[in-house]
């Protein structure tokens, strides 16, 4: 058995109700990792093409890697990947909290579950021991309910739950999966697919821990970890206020979007930002499973609206598609948005990204009260979107159409409405601004899971000189426009979407390991050694990386997606609002399309029709997928 593994990978077939556990080759694992590199791997030899993303045939991996386990700032986290019912690309999320560890004691490396069961069930697992259990006491809870409903019948208040919520059992295309109430594998509808398998939670127990390589060398790491929080200025800071400092990095550079992506400057971003969060609904800090940054923001409000802590407060995602983006400038109403959704397990970015866009449309006169139920969406109409919030998690009304997506509701209202939908493949954007940040324009049209903000560096990294040691170890010499498109921006996504795809299929924070964190790529090659004794390098992981994007690159071309869809919404080649920092800027549309060329290009796939290269693909040992395509 590998060191860092068990060599075990769970399969579940929930219509059979049955089990099986896979032993793979030494080989396998050091090919594929873990994460969402082996979820890609799954997905693509157990589905067959047009498989829709609710058919029971769907795939579900759940996935952690060699270092998950070992006590050290930035490993408690797992991915999930599947067919996204959102984009109908193949999608993987992210989440840290404290299921990853917890599963990983379970005895296993992976779970990988196919078909539907017969009525709501969980899956149970706990030291080498797995069932299905009837979960009709959980459903149609929220998740603090079902929690403890669980936790209750298992009799263990530890036990670690992977779960969703209504909006999960509802179907809504944005349904995330919670852990602990505050951590989430957000985006791209991984809790949908749950739903619509009847797979209401994933609980979890264990004592197996993993046997590493070199413990002494794991400890030092542990370590420095909470030195460098205390001793690092950035790290200390970004302990106390947490991702809202995003407020304080954008505003200066018109780089907020502001009342669905029309202005880049919200007037009253002073009342969201993270002083603000921090002086009045602010508890405390919170963090992951043996993790020293403790970037997680933790809320109270004890008075109405009420906000109960137990379910975490507003990162910058929220505060900014839920706060800026909607004209809200009041912290206990996005702290309770950001309640709901985290009860109903919605993903916050694409349900603020849904709601300002019907508000867009409600202002402009495409829509009118009596299409929203009689609600008033006006942009800064706070009452309003709590409502609407938790009529999308229900399914009830307007909420059941806006729990569809920007694409989908666009689609409904017609071509004056789809002028003002901002999404790629169906998937609304994150709260970073491509009209500032240039390089973003090709990430959120290029990225395979759609517009994501964390799978390449953005361009503040080669935006002054001079250049860090880690640019420049990855051949970045000479400081860019942060606003213009051009060849470097081109690399960059490129050269960093794979080192940023390491992270991920090692199911590793990157918050604590990257070019602007704890620990650099060279401490990565040196944790990874630590954990597993490969005596791998950087070269090596580079390709793990790629190999990633490239199965995924080829789930999407073998659903038929071509460079028709890596395109912007026509809104981003717009100007902006003449106001603050960024007034008038536009995405270059010219500029646009010789870049992403070029982007593709530097990935090995043929500009004119996405198709990745026979060459590129015995490069990275994947010339089995060819028969596939």
């Amino acid at each position: 058995m590998p060191y860092g593994y068990h060599g075990k990978i769970l399969h579940v077939d929930l219509t059979a109700e049955s089990f099986r556990i896979e032993e793979p080759e030494a080989g396998f694992y050091r090919k594929y990792v873990g994460g969402s590199c082996m979820g890609g791997y799954y997905l693509l030899k157990y589905m067959e093409p047009g498989i829709d993303p609710f058919d029971e045939r769907n795939v579900i991996v759940f996935a952690v890697s060699p270092v998950t386990g070992a006590a050290v700032s930035g490993t408690a986290r797992h991915c999930v990947t599947t067919k996204s019912p959102l984009t109908g690309t193949i999608a993987s999320s992210e989440a840290g909290g404290y299921w990853a560890p917890e599963f990983k004691f379970t005895g296993f490396d992976a779970v990988v579950i196919t078909g539907k069961a017969s009525r709501p069930v969980y899956l149970w697992i706990h030291d080498g021991e797995y069932e299905l259990r009837d979960a009709k006491n959980a459903w149609g809870k929220i998740t603090g309910e079902a929690q403890k409903i669980i936790r209750e019948e298992l009799g263990d208040e530890l036990v670690r739950i992977a779960m969703i919520g209504p909006g999960g059992e509802n179907l809504v295309r944005y349904a995330n999966i919670s852990n602990e109430l505050g951590h989430f594998n957000g985006r791209n509808g991984m809790g949908a697919v749950m739903g619509s398998k009847n797979l209401k939670a994933i609980a979890v127990r264990g004592t197996k821990k993993p046997v590493f390589f070199n413990e002494d060398r794991i400890q030092e790491f542990a370590r420095s970890a909470a030195q460098k929080v205390k001793e690092d200025a950035f790290a200390s800071t970004f302990k106390e206020l947490g991702t809202n400092q995003n407020f304080e990095w954008h505003t200066p550079i018109g780089g907020v979007p502001t009342r669905n992506w029309s202005a880049g400057t919200f007037e009253n971003v002073e009342k969201i930002n993270a002083q603000a969060l921090r002086d009045t609904v602010w508890k405390r800090s919170g963090t992951c499973w043996a993790c020293a940054q403790s970037c997680k923001r933790v809320v109270e409000v004890k008075e109405p609206p009420y906000v109960d802590p137990a379910y975490g407060g507003p990162e910058y995602e929220t505060a900014g598609m839920c706060g800026s983006n909607l004209g809200i400038d009041d912290l206990v109403s996005i702290s309770k948005i950001n309640e709901l959704c985290s009860k109903y397990t919605m993903d916050t970015i694409s349900c603020g990204g849904t709601i300002g866009f019907a508000m867009e449309c409600y202002e402009k006169g495409i829509i009118t009260s009596a299409d929203t139920d009689g609600l008033a969406l006006n942009f800064g109409n706070a009452g309003a979107v709590i409502e609407l919030v938790e009529k999308i998690g229900r399914r009830k009304g307007l909420g059941d159409l806006l729990a569809e997506g920007t694409a989908r509701v666009a689609d409904k209202w017609g071509a004056e409405a789809k002028k003002l939908a901002v999404h790629v493949k169906g998937k609304e954007f994150p709260a970073h601004m491509p009209q500032v940040k240039a390089s973003l324009a090709l990430a959120y049209a290029c990225l395979p899971y759609g517009p994501d903000h964390v799978s390449s560096e953005h361009d503040g990294g080669i935006g002054a000189a001079p250049l860090s040691y880690k640019m420049m170890g990855l051949g970045f010499y000479d400081a860019e426009d942060p606003a213009e498109l051009n060849e470097a921006k081109s690399r960059l996504v490129w050269v960093t979407q794979c080192d940023y795809s390491i992270v991920d299929t090692f199911s590793l924070c990157q918050f604590i390991f990257g070019h602007w964190t704890l620990f650099d790529l060279n401490d990565l090659v040196d944790f990874v050694n630590a954990a597993t004794g490969w005596k791998t390098n950087l070269y090596e992981l580079m390709l793990v990386g790629e190999r990633r994007i490239q199965m995924f690159h080829a789930f999407n071309q073998r659903e038929g997606f071509t460079p028709a869809e890596d395109v912007l919404p026509e809104k981003l080649f717009s100007p902006l609002e003449l106001v603050g920092p960024s007034a008038g800027f536009k995405v270059d549309r010219d500029a646009f399309i010789k870049s992403r060329d070029l982007y593709y290009r530097y990935a090995g796939w043929d500009p004119d029709t996405g198709k990745v290269s026979e060459a590129k693909l015995k490069e990275l040992s994947l010339d089995w997928i060819n028969p596939l395509l």
